[in-house]
This record gives structure tokens, C-alpha cells and sequence, in this order.
């Protein structure tokens, strides 16, 4: 009980997100949907250039992980500021415009595949996403600011992530726009490098970053340290960050970008390396001797984290396979298998604040962990990290029937692991005598209602 009590005491008082199942769910429906173009075929080895696979790969990098990562922040930036986020009124807008600048941006891809509407719709996407990013950043930055964020690792390396959603979307608005035929100088051979690493090595890894420490920190029970080891991972973070942008910069005026983009890549697996090295030292002076299952796995995608930053610097070099499996680890391996892991637990723990927490003190309630089936939690993330490794070893073999199916595995994992938040909300591995009368809804934040089924036997009509 002394790790809910220690968390309750950070989110207890403190604003909660009302949208941040909605962002989640919203996720894990692109998630779906790009697994399932995996799966018949339409992104694969050697096909990534072709309208429906680009699609693909952003619904998978920004629908499933960005929206993913932005519902996070949302949710968690009050934990790493101790006080509400700012402006709680923008989430709902936030999320539309970010879902549906997602959505349209897939769409617009189909231009490559000769529907012509598809041009309007890249030029109209990054409008919406401007929009998305921009009310997500008036809610983060001055929260962030006005606690003194910067002060703390966390904070920085969340400011650090924001900076490189920016230069995220900057690149890709300039290269949707060269796709949909406005004539720029724009090199898209060279400005793609340096878009990747804006979008998997900064956006969404520094903010995984970021989040990590709090999150490890607190499941592990951990101690917090802002020591030499943080610093220094900022440091390289900051190196690369500078770096790519730098290179984005000479491939969007047309002018060779691989030099900087390749020590972009070095700095930023130097960092992956010490961050590695502070996560081994938070694991070390752990107070919990037995991991829940969200940090059992979480060991899985940290290995996926240095399986990737080992192969960056060959993809930067040689492309090709080498930049497919890299980019493959980076996103489906280190950053979906952690956010899969923690999701379960942050599903579980939103839901236990929502239902159980006014009740100490007056009843006896549940563990967060009693809300979780653990061992259907473990085979569905052994199913994903399993599609993983074979999805990898596809890409770098070129084998198209390979991918498939471990894009398959993939996901019946994900909608395994979608099932199993569901039956978290619907607090379907408690018994019925331990539930309330009535429920909180599964993904909306509207008044408390449940179903006849979702009740005890006793309060049945």
C-alpha cells in the first residue's frame, strides 16, 4: 500500500486531465489502423516511399505516439510541477485538432497514389496539427515555467521534446507542401533524415525521457536525484537537438545535411547510452523487491532503446535496411512497448483515483494492482515485444511475408492490451461485491453511470 499512498499524495489535490482515456483511446485507434496496413501488406520492406505506407507510418508515429505522449504530458506534467496544468479547458480542443490533423494528414498521403483531393488535404493537415500542437503547448509551457520546471530534469528534458515537436512539425510542413507541389528548393532525400530524428530521437524519446524518470522513480520506489548522470544526458540531448536542426535547416534550403545529421545520431545514442546508465541506477536503488508487471516490461523496451541507438549511426551511413530496422526499433520497439506497459498501470491507477481513492479512510479498498490481470497483461506484451523482434529481423532481411506477420502479432498484442484496459475501467477483475453500484464511463468523462452487468448481484433491479 505504500506506493499508492506515495502517489496519491503527488495527484490528490492536483488537477487531473478529464480527456486523457479519450487521448488514449483516440492512440490506440491509429495504432490499430496502421498495424492493420502492416498487415495487409501495404507497408513493408523496401516499400516506405509509396503513398498508403507513408500513411501508415504516421498514424503509427504521430496518431499512435504523439497522441499518446501529448495525453501523457497532459496528465503528468502536474506531477513533475506539483500544480494543475494551465489552461485544463484547451485539452478537448487539443485533442480534435491533433486526432484530426492526423487523420487528414494520412489521408493526404493518397496523393502519391493519385487521388487528387489528397494535395489539399497535406496543405490543410499541418494547419490543424499548428493548431493541436500550439493549444497542447499553451497548456505545458507556462505550467512548466510558472512551477519552475526547468529546474528539475524532468522539466527541462520536457521543454527539450516540445522544442523538437516544433522543429518536428516545421520540417514536415515544408515537406508535405514540396509532396503536394509547391515548388520549394526543399531536398526531401536529405531533409527526411533530419525529420525522423526530430520525430523519434527528440520529440518523442526525450519526452519519454522525461516522464520515465517521474514514472520509474515512482513505481520502482526509487529515490530522485538530479545528479551528474541527468545533467549529462541533457547535455547530449541539447548536442543533437542543436545538431538536427542545423541539418534540417541546409536540406530544406536543398543543400547536403548528412554530415551534421550523422553526428546528430552519435550524440543522440551518447545520450541514449547515459540515459541507460541512470535508468540501471534507478533500478539499483529500488525499495520495491518484486516489479509489477509494467516495469517488468519495461526492461524490454529499454533494451529495444539500445538495440536501436547501436544501429543509428550504420542507418545514418548506409540507409536501407539498416535505417528500417533502426527507425522499426526506435518506434515500434523502445517507445510503443513502453508506452504499452505504462499505459496498463496508468489505466489502472486513473481509475483507482477515480473510483477507490475518496474512499480511504471509510471502507477498505483495493490495491492499484488488484485492477490488473498481470499474467494476460504479460502474455499480450510478450506477444507484442515477440512481433517486434521478428518485424526487426524481417526488415533487415527484406522479407515482406515476414513482416506481415509480425505486424500481425503485433496487433492481437495491441488489441489484447486495449481489452484489458477496457476490463480495467469496467473493474471486471475485481469481484462484483467489491465494485460500486455504479461506474465511471470507459473513455468519457461524464457523470458517474454503469451498466446492469457492471453492478453486484445485490443492487440489481
Amino acid at each position: 500500500m505504500g506506493d499508492i499512498i506515495a502517489m496519491v499524495g503527488r495527484m490528490i489535490g492536483k488537477q487531473l486531465s478529464r480527456w486523457t482515456l479519450a487521448w488514449f483511446a483516440w492512440a490506440l485507434c491509429f495504432l490499430i489502423a496502421a498495424l492493420g496496413l502492416g498487415v495487409v501488406g501495404l507497408a513493408g520492406p523496401g516499400a516506405w516511399s509509396t503513398g498508403l505506407a507513408l500513411a501508415a507510418v504516421h498514424l503509427f508515429a504521430l496518431g499512435w505516439l504523439g497522441m499518446m505522449m501529448l495525453g501523457a504530458l497532459i496528465q503528468f506534467t502536474p506531477v513533475l510541477c506539483a500544480r494543475p496544468v494551465a489552461w485544463p479547458g484547451l485539452a478537448l480542443s487539443a485533442l480534435l485538432l491533433t486526432g484530426g490533423g492526423t487523420a487528414v494528414l494520412a489521408a493526404g498521403f493518397l496523393s502519391l497514389e493519385g487521388w487528387g483531393p489528397g494535395q489539399g488535404l497535406l496543405a490543410a493537415a499541418p494547419v490543424l496539427l499548428a493548431a493541436g500542437f500550439g493549444l497542447a503547448g499553451a497548456m505545458l509551457v507556462p505550467t512548466l515555467i510558472a512551477a519552475k520546471g526547468l529546474a528539475g530534469a524532468e522539466g527541462r528534458m520536457v521543454v527539450l521534446a516540445l522544442i523538437a515537436l516544433a522543429g518536428l512539425w516545421a520540417t514536415g510542413t515544408v515537406m508535405a507542401a514540396a509532396l503536394a507541389g509547391a515548388g520549394l528548393p526543399v531536398s526531401l532525400p536529405d531533409a527526411m533524415p533530419a525529420h525522423i530524428l526530430l520525430g523519434a530521437g527528440g520529440w518523442l524519446t526525450l519526452a519519454a525521457f522525461g516522464v520515465s524518470y517521474k514514472l520509474f522513480a515512482m513505481f520502482l520506489l526509487a529515490p530522485e536525484t538530479d545528479g551528474p548522470l541527468r545533467r549529462a544526458v541533457f547535455g547530449g540531448a541539447g548536442l543533437a537537438l542543436g545538431l538536427t536542426f542545423g541539418g534540417a535547416g541546409l536540406a530544406l534550403i536543398g543543400r547536403g545535411a548528412l554530415p551534421l545529421s550523422l553526428l546528430a545520431a552519435l550524440a543522440g545514442a551518447a545520450s541514449a547510452g547515459l540515459y541507460l546508465a541512470e535508468t540501471a541506477r534507478l533500478w539499483r536503488s529500488r525499495r520495491r523487491p518484486q516489479l509489477e508487471v509494467n516495469m517488468r516490461w519495461s526492461r524490454a523496451a529499454l533494451a529495444f532503446l539500445a538495440l536501436s541507438a547501436l544501429l543509428l549511426p550504420a542507418a545514418m551511413l548506409w540507409g536501407g535496411r539498416w535505417a528500417e530496422a533502426a527507425i522499426f526499433l526506435a518506434l515500434a520497439g523502445w517507445l510503443s512497448t513502453l508506452t504499452l506497459a505504462q499505459m496498463v498501470r496508468i489505466v489502472s491507477f486513473l481509475t483507482w483515483i477515480q473510483i477507490f481513492a475518496p474512499q480511504i479512510g471509510r471502507r477498505p479498498v483495493p490495491l492499484v494492482s488488484d485492477l490488473t490481470d498481470a499474467r494476460a497483461t504479460g502474455r499480450w506484451l510478450g506477444l507484442w515485444t515477440a512481433g517486434v523482434a521478428g518485424g526487426t529481423a524481417a526488415l533487415a532481411m527484406g522479407h515482406a511475408g515476414g513482416f506481415r506477420l509480425a505486424a500481425l502479432a503485433m496487433l492481437l498484442g495491441a488489441l489484447g492490451l486495449g481489452r484489458e484496459a477496457w476490463a480495467i475501467r469496467r473493474l471486471r477483475h475485481l469481484d462484483p461485491a467489491r465494485r460500486p453500484d455504479r461506474l465511471p464511463p470507459v473513455i468519457l468523462p461524464l457523470p458517474f453511470q454503469g451498466a446492469p452487468h457492471d453492478r453486484p448481484r445485490s443492487l440489481r433491479a
